[in-house]
């Protein structure tokens, strides 16, 4: 969805919230009014500032809305590379969040299947380092120094299933923040900033939503513009489906037909099955070590600065706000 059906979604939170800000414009005016007529400047002073905060308030949903527009026009002019296939995500190139979930959805699913690739070329790695021939009183196992190829694929399988479930777990994080930033927290923080027991809770709710919807996100259209994981995980994958599909007939040999284990045993030999198989783990290293960049280095820098984003715009919506024709009262 775009910034503005984002927005929309929680239109009756944010009634509520300009509700709110009307009762604090009016609770303010009684107060200066009191203020006044007793003389008590101090009541004045928080009239003033009541009435000064609902009025921001009520302006800031404006505000919002033109910075919505304004966000949404800079995204669409950005050069994005062309998102991955994802089905599932609707207009991937409508908002910097359906982008990211459109590149997770599309990552999670490739390290998902080339994890399930390198298992099946451990399996037959491992099946074949156990192969044995006896030559009279002399066994051979011509592919035992596999044994350690097989268990480097698997437990780099098993890696790559638990990137895959990192991607799957930031994806439901980012569909989250879309669909309550600006709905929930947003409008919530609206109307506790309205009133003065609040306000300081209100602006830190507002910091979070705008720093999570808006500066979190952005930062990925660059880092999945320029990553080259995608494309190490289809190289790596389609080594591993070449080499699973070169020697499925493995495991399925008929193990008391000695020539048949022999005949076979003859074969890898000579297409040289071990200089095969060790590449497989290097590319889905590299793969893996793409994956990892964009989804712990890159999130981490991205919540490093949203963080400060959002401690700023704390710092700017919880101020008070001192009128000078209030304060000479």
């Amino acid at each position: 969805m775009s910034f503005l059906q984002d927005m929309s979604a929680g239109s009756a939170n944010f009634d509520l919230a300009i509700t709110a800000a009307t009762i604090s414009i009016l609770i303010g005016g009684i107060l200066f009014g009191a203020g006044l007529g007793f003389s008590i400047r101090r009541l004045c002073l928080l009239g003033a500032e009541e009435i000064g905060q609902g009025i921001v308030s009520a302006a800031m949903l404006g505000c919002l809305m033109s910075f919505a527009l304004l966000l949404q026009s800079a995204f669409s002019s950005m050069p994005l590379a062309a998102p991955p296939s994802c089905p599932q995500i609707t207009a991937p190139s409508s908002s910097p969040h359906a982008y990211l979930e459109c590149n997770l959805a599309s990552l999670e699913l490739s390290q998902r299947n080339l994890a399930s690739l390198l298992f099946r070329a451990s399996d037959i790695t491992g099946f074949a380092s156990s192969l044995q021939i006896s030559l009279g009183v002399v066994s051979a196992q011509p592919f035992f120094a596999l044994q350690s190829v097989s268990q480097q694929l698997s437990g780099a399988s098993s890696i790559i299933y638990m990137s895959s479930a990192l991607s799957f777990l930031e994806l439901e994080l980012s569909n989250f923040i879309q669909a309550s930033a600006l709905a929930v927290f947003l409008p919530a923080g609206l109307l506790l900033r309205t009133f003065f027991a609040t306000r300081k809770l209100g602006a830190a709710a507002m910091a979070i939503a705008i720093a999570a919807y808006a500066v979190y996100p952005l930062l990925f259209t660059y880092t999945f513009t320029v990553s080259g994981a995608q494309k190490e995980i289809a190289s790596a994958s389609q080594s591993a489906s070449d080499f699973d599909a070169k020697f499925a007939s493995l495991p399925l040999l008929e193990l008391d037909e000695t020539s048949a284990v022999k005949d076979k045993m003859d074969e890898m030999s000579s297409g040289d099955f071990g200089a095969q198989a060790e590449p497989l783990l290097p590319s889905a290293m590299r793969a893996l070590a793409l994956s990892m960049a964009d989804l712990a280095i890159y999130p981490l820098l991205a919540l490093a600065v949203s963080t400060v984003a959002a401690f700023e715009l704390y710092r700017l919506l919880s101020a008070p706000i001192f009128l000078p024709y209030f304060s000479s009262v």
